[in-house]
C-alpha cells in the first residue's frame, strides 16, 4: 500500500484510520477517497433529499467524529456535493460536506476504480426535484452488480462514504 504522497495512484488501496479506502482522484494538494467497504447499512431517511437525510447526519456526524479523530479535522477538505437529480432537476443545488456519498455523475467519472460491492450502496442523486410525480422520494444506487438502480429512500442500503484529504497528511 502506499505510504507516501509521490507513491499514490488512482486505483490504489490505502488503509486510513483502521479502514481500506479506494484513491479516485489525485489533485494538486488533495485525496479523493471512497470507502472499500460499507460504513454501515441503513435507511436513506428524509424524502429522498440528501441534504436533509438520515444518511448525511450519520456521515457528517458520528463518521466525522470517528474519522476527525484519526486524520485530524483540519485533513478533512470540505467539498460541493451536486445535488441535481437523475432527471436534470435541481440544477444548482449543492451542499457543502466534510463527508458525503458519491453522486451519479462521480460514481460515472470513477467507475474505472469501483469494482461492484456484491451489495447495493446508496448514491447522494435522487430521481427528481418534482414532487409531483411518483418518484421523488426515490434515490439512485449503485447495484450489487454496479449498476445504477432507484430505490424508495425508506430502504436500508449500505453506505460508502467519501472524502478529500489533504496531501500534506500523506507527506507526514
Amino acid at each position: 500500500m502506499p505510504r507516501t504522497f509521490d507513491t499514490i495512484r488512482c486505483g490504489n488501496i490505502m488503509k486510513i484510520a483502521g479502514k481500506d479506502y479506494i484513491v479516485l482522484d489525485i489533485n494538486t494538494g488533495d485525496v479523493s477517497l471512497l470507502a472499500k467497504d460499507p460504513a454501515c447499512r441503513m435507511e436513506f431517511g428524509g424524502d429522498g433529499d440528501y441534504a436533509v437525510s438520515k444518511v448525511r447526519n450519520y456521515l457528517n456526524g458520528d463518521f466525522y467524529r470517528e474519522l476527525a479523530a484519526s486524520v485530524g479535522e483540519e485533513n478533512i477538505v470540505e467539498h460541493t456535493v451536486r445535488l441535481m437529480a437523475d432527471d436534470g432537476t435541481g440544477k444548482g443545488i449543492v451542499v457543502n460536506d466534510k463527508i458525503s456519498l458519491l453522486t451519479t455523475d462521480m460514481y460515472r467519472r470513477y467507475r474505472e476504480y469501483i469494482p461492484a460491492l456484491g451489495t447495493s450502496w446508496w448514491t447522494a442523486t435522487r430521481v427528481t426535484h418534482d414532487n409531483d410525480t411518483g418518484y421523488a422520494r426515490d434515490v439512485c444506487c449503485v447495484h450489487s452488480d454496479g449498476i445504477l438502480l432507484w430505490y424508495d429512500c425508506v430502504y436500508s442500503h449500505d453506505v460508502r462514504p467519501f472524502y478529500i484529504l489533504k496531501s500534506s497528511f500523506f507527506m507526514s
